[in-house]
């Protein structure tokens, strides 16, 4: 069962007055069609995660995204969101973007493989429209390409 999280943080916005909740208008979720063990997985990250020579993440509004290596020995990655919770994710980016954990989960074969790529973006936007109606459907059409049975997404 999915943590319904975004009432929780609504709830506990101070000092900032509660932030208007919106739901997507159509379920993402959909059961699994077969086992983990037989799926290629991908990792989504609304940490604003980057390599270091892409362009950074602007602002919080951003729709865009970012292809990141899902080969944890790439080098070091930067983060732009600018949440005041994420201290603890700047100092070890694995808690919003477990490329390690994931690795060593296939290498176990409790995930069958781990795709070439993973994907990042700025999370807390309000633009819904342009998430619905432009992101999630370019995400959604990279992860098919790559073949892609399951991505998990991580929130921030």
């Amino acid at each position: 069962m999915a943590l319904d999280y975004l009432p929780i943080l609504a709830e506990r916005a101070a000092p900032n007055r509660p932030r208007k909740l919106r739901r997507a208008k159509k379920v993402a979720w959909h059961p699994l069609s077969r086992p983990l063990s037989e799926m290629r997985v991908s990792l989504i990250t609304s940490a604003a995660i980057r390599e270091p020579g892409q362009r950074p993440f602007p602002h919080l509004g951003d729709t865009s995204h970012r292809r990141i290596s899902s080969d944890p020995a790439e080098g070091e990655l930067c983060i732009d969101h600018r949440s005041p919770v994420g201290a603890d994710a700047r100092k070890d980016l694995e808690i919003v973007f477990p490329r390690r954990a994931l690795q060593t989960l296939a290498l176990k074969g409790l995930v069958g493989s781990v795709a070439r790529d993973h994907f990042s973006i700025y999370g807390g936007g309000s633009d819904h429209e342009a998430i619905e109606g432009q992101l999630a459907p370019a995400l959604a059409r990279l992860l098919v390409r790559a073949h892609v049975d399951l991505a998990v997404m991580i929130p921030y």
